[in-house]
């Protein structure tokens, strides 16, 4: 009896055991299932999700995302903000070219809400290289740059240097000046409509040929270019001389100037010729001779003199003859000096007065100088006045003789 029991007891709860776990594994099943669902919906959530990223391109430099391939094709203009791209995919359902405005999202393929791309030029830094950033649903991949395989073309970028001088940095009013204005093309492009804009004129100055200065429209790589226009100073000063500006524009238009350093200059007084006057006489003049007057005319100024006309006179009139006083000369520099000689006759014994009289341009009109010299006319000479120095020496010695004879006897 117990055997049978036990029997059915053994039996009964493996049948227990499957009736409680079958449900066990259904309920797990189910957990499992639901799961991979709320990650699969929470997968695709991502996948639909719009991300961004920025690349630097230069010149042929690639994006890939995907399918698609983005390429920078060139800097159209820097100042309107003009980038060319290509965007193409594998397989040839795209395939355009597209010039890109700073600043202005470009949809392609319904952009990046619609699993396709969002293109935006966020800045350009210059004719090779720009900012681009890419928008696209994550579950396009990720987006690589390409750096591009093709051999760096030649840039077309023209740079111009500008100098501006003039022939002399310290003047006097009334000077004239020269300035000249140089402009090269440094740079590897063509440089297209030059203007130089020497502005404004100097009231300093008046402005006497050649103003405003003209420089050619269009410069190539290596070339340059020079005008030269003429002034006269005006008005004395410490004056600080502007730059000049030169603007000009590459092959694509983009819009480039470049200017010249500032300088002082100074500008004195007008300058003036100021004439010294020497008269040199050596020695006395007997009466019926003859001596010398030499006359040194020296330029101590700033400017030349011309128109120099020297004449003279003595005084008294009578007594003394002069010859060789008047003398014409026509130009004499700052610096620079005339030498000649006036001769001389003693007609009368007597003090002399010679009076030399210089008149010349200075510069800033007629200007007269004088000077004068003492000259001596001497007594005549007589043979026989020295005779009479001799009488009363001879007495004297015969005196002393006749003494000296006395005494020895």
């Amino acid at each position: 009896m117990r055997s049978k029991n036990n029997m059915m007891h053994r039996d009964g709860v493996p049948e227990m055991r499957h009736l409680v776990n079958r449900p066990c594994l259904v309920y797990l099943l189910l957990s499992i299932l639901l799961i991979q669902a709320a990650y699969g919906e929470k997968s695709n959530d991502d996948d639909d999700e719009v991300t961004f990223k920025d690349f630097t391109l230069n010149i042929g430099d690639r994006i890939d995302l995907g399918d698609y391939q983005m390429e920078l094709i060139e800097i159209q203009s820097v100042r309107d903000g003009l980038v060319v791209m290509r965007i193409s995919k594998i397989g040839g359902s795209l395939d355009e070219q597209r010039a890109l405005l700073q600043d202005s999202p470009n949809n392609f393929d319904g952009g990046a809400e619609n699993r396709g791309v969002t293109i935006t030029v966020a800045d350009i830094f210059d004719e090779q290289s720009a900012k681009v950033r890419i928008e696209y649903q994550q579950g396009l991949g990720t987006a690589r740059k390409r750096a591009s395989e093709r051999p760096a073309a030649a840039l077309d970028k023209p740079e111009l240097s500008v100098q501006k001088s003039f022939d002399k940095n310290q003047m006097s009013v009334g000077d004239e000046v020269k300035v000249t204005i140089t402009v090269k093309n440094t740079g590897t492009g063509q440089a297209l409509g030059i203007i130089a804009e020497d502005v404004p004129p100097l009231p300093e100055f008046s402005y006497v040929a050649g103003y405003p200065p003209k420089i050619k429209e269009t410069l190539d790589s290596g070339q340059s270019d020079s005008a030269v226009y003429v002034m006269n100073a005006v008005k004395e000063g410490s004056i600080r001389v502007p730059a000049i500006q030169v603007s000009y524009t590459d092959s694509k238009k983009n819009a480039k100037s470049n200017s010249s350093v500032p300088f002082n200059i100074l500008i004195g007084p007008k300058s003036k010729a100021d004439l010294a006057i020497k008269l040199t006489s050596k020695v006395p003049i007997a009466l019926d001779g003859e001596g010398m007057l030499n006359i040194s005319i020296s330029n101590l100024g700033t400017a030349p003199a011309t128109r120099i006309e020297a004449n003279g006179g003595v005084n008294p009139p009578e007594g003394l003859q002069v010859s060789g006083l008047e003398k014409s000369f026509f130009e004499i520099l700052p610096e620079a000096y005339e030498n000649y000689s006036a001769m001389l006759s003693g007609q009368k014994p007597g003090n002399y007065t010679i009076r030399l009289r210089v008149n010349y341009d200075g510069g800033d009109g007629s200007v007269i100088r004088e000077s004068t010299a003492k000259v001596v006319v001497l007594e005549r000479e007589y043979k026989y006045q020295y005779l009479l120095l001799i009488i009363p020496i001879a007495i004297v010695i015969a005196w002393m003789y006749r003494r000296y004879r006395e005494y020895k006897y």
